[in-house]
């Protein structure tokens, strides 16, 4: 090997000193919140500087024209418009980290009250119990836009003019058939009247829509023979806005959920449109602390709650979400029958599917803890009959009810000897005024009734410093009762809040059993616990607008807002740490870019043919470029050859018992309900026949929601499910390893190779090459790390995977429905339900084997996308570690240069000075963060926390465990009803004036 002159040894050191150690990448032992803190920091940072440099870069360049070849290659032109370039990327990366947190539940479950306590915005989005407000998907992530005027965003999405079409054409028809069974002659009239009304409950739900819409009237439906076209010309407004999508800006949250409030529910618009039935979708963007860093909070539907079109987008939501919050009201999850029935089979089935069925990805809320009569719940709850704290305070509130009766009476019986002394004086200084004017005996007469009045005049002030301190005792029986009722208000909550959590626990480790074998493999995740967060939005929605405390929630952290805020920040921090990583490496590796092109140790001190050493490295850039892609396609393929379904022949077997079991329920009112035997009627069977299986909702008792396909295909998904989980979620991952291994030892050999070429051609670039090895190797680090991301979002597509196998039941099922509708006549119901067991047991092996291939198909199609984007990633490295090489050649290379060519070096030596200053600031604080405290992120006021990550920490924001009135110094908060006087003497002063003479003689 060729010697080295001394002198670039010592400047590369220098060089390889300033891209040393920072406390981001060195932070493996502290705990995950510190590391997630310390790595945003480390990336706002980063962009600050990143942001002074290339405006620093963006004038230097502008000095100089493309094409005048010489001087833009001089000033490294190409060189600094890839790097500004490829920090722009980053910034895009970093903009566009989503990570969906969905809060569902059933209508009037209260997620809308719940997401505006989340948001710390009371009212922006409209809370309404009505299907208006929940059929609508609304998302809600961070502004990034700073213009003025845009503090507050929504984007509408008006639904398709086909979709529309299709939902008026079946209301339409329904209400024409309700017609034709009125005109219909029955054996039975109970059985017409019947029928008539189970038509009137199916259509209600769209009739309502129609007529919101179109303003028309139910009977003018009916009685005019309306058209699917007739209705829509009815209305241009809305053919104008189907299809369409439109942006609402304001500064002001108030006037924002003004205008938007007719977008999310049954509020008409300023044009006089009923517009959320024509909605699909709702974007909302503001700048509130929960979703700073990336989280995007989905109010959800229902599945029951969602009409069909709609239904694509919601599911569109449910395959990508990372966590899920299922919602249920207090008075709901405490009922024995309904409690723990918090999602249908199929959504718990879907989460187990997709691996999020866990304490880290899955959580209940407990809503409106609020609502509860604490007399009725302590005779009736034996938990509360049991605890002595609450029988302590039953006496208290007891004993302080009696002493304020009490006082009550004797302010009451002092008023009584007011009043009637109030008048006895008025009448004695009308006769002693009388009597002034008269003889000596009435004056002498005057003198005694002077005499009187003053005495009752004593008495009565007497009775007013009585009265002061009764009404003061009064008053502070009322605070003491107040807080008292308040107290017994948290402790019955709290015991209720004990019961339910405890009932949803036992509930979920029964359900997560039957995932076995995942939890030999994660036993931290799949435990059998979940959080259990109860909470009250509307004392929370109340302390943020300065009102008076609700009972039993004297502060935001008794609401319990603040710890599930908290929990969802956590749940995340995996996901953003990950995406932080990856930021950060293309950060750092952007920096050491930076510093190698700025650095004045080494400006200008080789000389060296440039060109020469380009090509060769060229050579070796396609060579190693073309083994690195190889390698991933052979990976690739290798990948495409597994199969999540194996083992399956015996399932296939049973199958077709299982569906027939399955159709033989379709008949029930209650299908998923075993011992449940009532039937449904036959005008509901028929709907859901002509909706193709479903998804259809009866608006009869209980509300039962109905879908035959997801039903039939339930019992095969869960059949797979042990082994659909241990492919995706073990069996998968361990191919990242192997395939990560070749890519870095293919990239070593390409590394050792460069240094070759470069000893060969230029020795004295190599020490300085050997500084900036660590760089590109980080290069490679980031490879690997979005090839193992790559082959993880394989197995987070699993999500997308198994909802295949229902569509494609849905497709084979639906010629079965309409071969079912063609028998009419007498007894056709019967009829109808012996076709389609016919039907299903001759047709479920054809109907399997296709729903199982388009599953396998469905895991060979992602496959199949993984060359090209492997491909995609490695080009990406190549050109991040030719755009370094050639920030380090060409502050490296040496120029004689006269003339213009000396102006330009003169101009760049200055650029290059700036960004260098720019550069050491940066990685100064990326070693030793300025504003970094080491397990900061306390809970600050009320447990809201900082913000690091987007809550406080764990122990200051749980619901305390003792309860504290909060002490109102300040009288912030708005008081009902009129205020007495300050000494409670309710405007008597005046009869302190018309005693003012008592002394006059």
């Amino acid at each position: 090997m060729r010697p080295i002159k001394s002198e670039h040894e010592a400047r590369a050191r220098a060089l390889a000193q300033g891209n040393s150690e920072f406390a981001w990448n060195n932070s493996g032992g502290r705990d995950l919140y510190t590391r997630v803190s310390l790595k945003q920091q480390a990336v706002d940072d980063a962009f600050g500087y990143a942001q002074q440099i290339r405006d620093q870069l963006k004038e230097g360049i502008e000095s100089v024209r493309p094409d005048q070849t010489v001087a833009f290659d001089l000033m490294g032109g190409n060189e600094i418009c890839a790097w500004m370039e490829e920090m722009a990327e980053l910034e895009d990366q970093n903009r566009g980290l989503e990570i969906l947190v969905g809060v569902a539940g059933a209508t009037g479950a209260g997620k809308t009250s719940l997401l505006n306590a989340l948001l710390e915005y009371p009212e922006l989005l409209p809370s309404s119990s009505t299907e208006a407000a929940t059929a609508t998907v609304c998302r809600i992530a961070w502004n990034h836009d700073n213009t003025e005027g845009h503090e507050f965003r929504a984007d509408v999405k008006f639904r398709s003019r086909e979709a529309v079409l299709k939902e008026l054409n079946e209301v339409l028809t329904a209400v024409k058939d309700r017609k034709d069974l009125r005109e219909q002659e029955f054996e039975n009239e109970d059985e017409r009247i019947e029928a008539i009304e189970e038509l009137t409950n199916i259509i209600s739900r769209g009739i309502s829509k129609v007529c919101a819409v179109w303003n028309l009237d139910e009977g003018e439906i009916e009685d005019t023979a309306h058209t699917v076209e007739s209705v829509l010309a009815d209305n241009d407004q809305v053919e104008d806005i189907l299809n369409k999508e439109f942006t609402i800006y304001s500064s002001d949250p108030d006037e924002f959920a003004t205008e938007v409030k007719p977008f999310l529910d049954s509020t008409p618009t300023p044009e006089g449109i009923v517009a959320w039935p024509l909605i699909e979708e709702v974007r909302i963007y503001v700048k509130s602390e929960i979703l700073r860093h990336g989280i995007v909070l989905v109010d959800l539907p229902g599945l029951s709650d969602m009409v069909e079109d709609r239904s694509a987008v919601a599911e569109s939501y449910y395959q990508n979400l990372s966590v899920t919050a299922i919602v249920t009201p207090a008075i709901r999850a405490v009922d024995e029958k309904t409690g723990v029935k918090l999602m249908g089979t199929y959504q718990e089935l879907r989460m187990q599917l997709d691996g999020k069925f866990n304490k880290d990805s899955f959580c209940v809320v407990v809503s409106k803890i609020d609502d509860m009569d604490c007399d009725s719940f302590c005779k009736g709850s034996r938990e509360a009959r049991q605890d002595a704290r609450l029988q302590v305070e039953a006496a208290e509130i007891k004993s302080l009810s009696d002493r304020s009766k009490e006082t009550y009476k004797e302010m009451r019986m002092a008023e009584r000897r007011l009043d009637l002394l109030t008048r006895k004086c008025a009448v004695l200084k009308g006769k002693i005024d009388a009597s002034k004017r008269g003889d000596e005996n009435k004056r002498k007469r005057a003198a005694k009734l002077r005499t009187k009045r003053t005495a009752l005049m004593k008495e009565r002030t007497k009775l007013l410093t009585v009265r002061k301190n009764l009404s003061s005792d009064a008053a502070q029986h009322d605070r003491s009762l107040a807080t008292l009722e308040s107290r017994r208000k948290y402790t019955c909550v709290g015991i209720r809040n004990r019961y339910i959590k405890k009932r949803i626990q036992m509930d979920f480790a029964r359900r997560q059993k039957k995932l076995t074998r995942l939890a030999e493999h994660d036993r931290h995740k799949y435990d059998g616990s979940v959080e259990v967060f109860p909470v009250c939005a509307a004392a929370f929605r109340d302390l943020l607008k300065d009102k008076k405390p609700m009972p039993g929630f004297p502060s935001k952290l008794y609401t319990g807002v603040p710890r599930l805020r908290q929990w969802l920040t956590e749940a995340v921090l995996l996901y953003r740490e990950e995406h932080l990583d990856s930021v950060l490496l293309g950060l750092q590796r952007l920096h050491d870019g930076i510093r190698c092109w700025s650095d004045d140790n080494s400006r200008g001190t080789v000389c060296f043919s440039r060109t020469e050493v380009q090509s060769l490295l060229k050579s070796s850039h396609d060579k190693y470029q073309a083994m690195i892609t190889g390698a991933l396609e052979h990976g690739a393929k290798e990948l495409k050859k597994l199969s999540p379904l194996r083992s399956n022949n015996e399932k296939r077997t049973s199958y077709r018992s299982l569906a027939v079991q399955a159709a033989s329920r379709w008949v029930y009112k209650f299908p998923d309900d075993l011992n449940s035997t009532k039937k449904m009627t036959w005008m509901t069977y028929q709907a859901i026949l002509k909706k193709d299986g479903g998804p259809f909702q009866s608006n009869g008792d209980g509300r039962p929601f109905y879908d035959f396909p997801l039903a039939l295909g339930t019992p095969f998904l869960e059949s797979l499910r042990e082994d659909w989980l241990e492919f995706f979620q073990v069996e998968l991952p361990k191919m990242e390893a192997p395939l990560t291994a070749k890519v870095a030892e293919i990239w070593a050999q390409y590394l050792n190779e460069v240094r070759n070429h470069i000893l060969d051609t230029a020795p004295d670039i190599v020490p300085y090459f050997d500084s900036t090895i660590k760089t590109l190797e980080n290069i490679k680090t980031e490879l690997c790390e979005k090839i193992s991301a790559l082959i993880k979002a394989l197995s987070d597509n699993a999500s997308a995977m198994h909802p295949r196998f229902i569509d494609s039941l849905r497709g084979g099922l639906a010629p079965l429905f309409i071969d079912a509708l063609k028998v009419t006549g007498k007894g056709h119901f019967t009829a109808r339900q012996a076709r389609l067991r016919e039907s299903v047991s001759a047709q479920s092996p054809t109907l399997l084997t296709t729903a199982h291939a388009r599953l396998e198909a469905a895991y060979k199609a992602h496959t199949a996308r993984l060359p090209a984007a492997f491909h995609a990633l490695v080009r990406a490295a190549f050109r991040q570690s030719t755009t370094h090489i050639n920030l380090l050649l060409n502050n490296l290379q040496a120029h004689v240069s006269v003339g213009r060519d000396r102006t330009v070096l003169d101009r760049k030596v200055r650029l290059q000075k700036g960004v260098k200053a720019v550069a050491l600031a940066w990685g100064a604080v990326w070693r030793s963060p300025v504003c970094f405290v080491e397990g900061g992120g306390g809970g600050g006021e009320d447990g809201d926390g900082d913000g690091g990550v987007g809550g406080g920490r764990r122990e200051a924001c749980e619901i305390p465990g003792v309860f504290v009135e909060e002490v109102n110094e300040d009288n912030r908060y708005e008081e009902d009803g009129e205020g007495s006087g300050e000494d409670g003497s309710d405007g008597d002063s005046d009869m302190e004036e018309d005693g003012s003479d008592m002394d006059e003689e």
